[in-house]
């Protein structure tokens, strides 16, 4: 008899409580011959996820997001060791009550939306190009066959299409909403060679401790919502969490990515974070404020602005 709830639906999925859950979190890792290393469900995330022991972390994945299980376990599999920053090695792949599971490494450290008040400022400068470096790396891994969408270009037009009504729906100021389709019909994307994107390359998914005084990055995770498309959409989260309006924290993960030339570059992210799958300008505006800021074009460089058009 099944000891995971039923997560065939998004009805059903609303049903799961932490309380039905734990008898079939505890089955499993009794199977997996974890029984006696004790579990502690995390208090973040979209989807359950539980510390086993000292060292692993056991990811669920309902029926209903098995797409996320086949995304998250592909990734991990292809990026094991790859990246300067750390990513948590999958340890156990599989299925139990018709659930998708992963047993995984347990990544130290803290995430940088806790740690970023604590490091000095030289250091998170200094940390601002280890991420950019780090996002190059993973732009340049091979993307697992696994990872949509099947066409890009006809993504991105999905979500432009729907854009102004995204926002609206996130109660976004009708002064900056109206101008959104007048904006992104100006702005010139490019093209580029599709990689792997981890798409909320963001503060609360990379983790940083603190060694002898010095700060260091010690691990990147939840790659579930990842994608194969282009590399600049990734700079929609970063440019947001970890860019923050800092023009030199900004500047130094530009510069660790590689970039040189940063023509434009402002109001192609902007656009990026109005075409991601989960736009929210009201909720980016509560991170990183913007007064005085009436117009898209004074907000994207308010947020995404360098210096010059040069990031190095």
């Amino acid at each position: 008899m099944p000891t995971l709830p039923l997560s065939e639906t998004d009805e059903q999925c609303e049903l799961i409580t932490d309380e039905n859950l734990l008898p079939g979190v505890l089955a499993l890792c009794d199977r997996l011959g974890l029984a006696d290393a004790g579990v502690e469900k995390f208090t973040q995330g979209s989807l359950p996820v539980y510390a086993v022991g000292d060292d692993k972390v056991l990811k669920l994945y309902p029926v209903a997001d098995l797409g996320d299980w086949t995304t998250e376990s592909a990734v991990l599999r292809v990026l094991d060791g790859s990246l300067a920053i750390e990513t948590p090695r999958p340890i156990d792949v599989g299925r139990f009550d018709d659930w998708g599971y992963i047993l995984m490494s347990r990544l130290r450290g803290i995430d940088l939306k806790q740690a970023w008040p604590l490091i000095p400022y030289g250091d998170r400068v200094r940390l601002a190009r280890r991420m950019g470096e780090a996002l190059a790396q993973l732009h340049a891994i091979p993307a697992p066959t696994e990872l949509g969408p099947p066409d890009w270009e006809d993504f991105i037009a999905v979500q432009k299409h729907g854009a102004l009504e995204r926002q609206r729906r996130h109660r976004l100021d009708e002064s900056l909403a109206a101008g959104i389709p007048a904006f992104l019909d100006t702005v010139d994307l490019g093209r580029a060679d599709r990689v792997m994107l981890h798409t909320e390359y963001m503060h609360v998914h990379i983790l940083a401790d603190e060694v002898a005084g010095s700060w260091a990055l010690t691990g990147l995770f939840d790659f579930e919502p990842a994608l194969h498309g282009h590399p600049e959409y990734d700079l929609a989260a970063a440019g947001i969490f970890l860019g923050r309006g800092d023009r030199t924290v900004w500047r130094e993960f530009l510069d660790g990515y590689g970039y040189r030339d940063t023509s434009g570059l402002a109001r192609r992210v902007l656009a990026y974070c109005l075409l991601h799958r989960f736009a929210n300008l009201p909720w980016y505006l509560r991170e990183v404020s913007a007064p005085g800021v009436t117009n898209l074009e004074d907000l994207a460089e308010h947020w995404f602005g360098v210096d010059d058009d040069s990031a190095g």
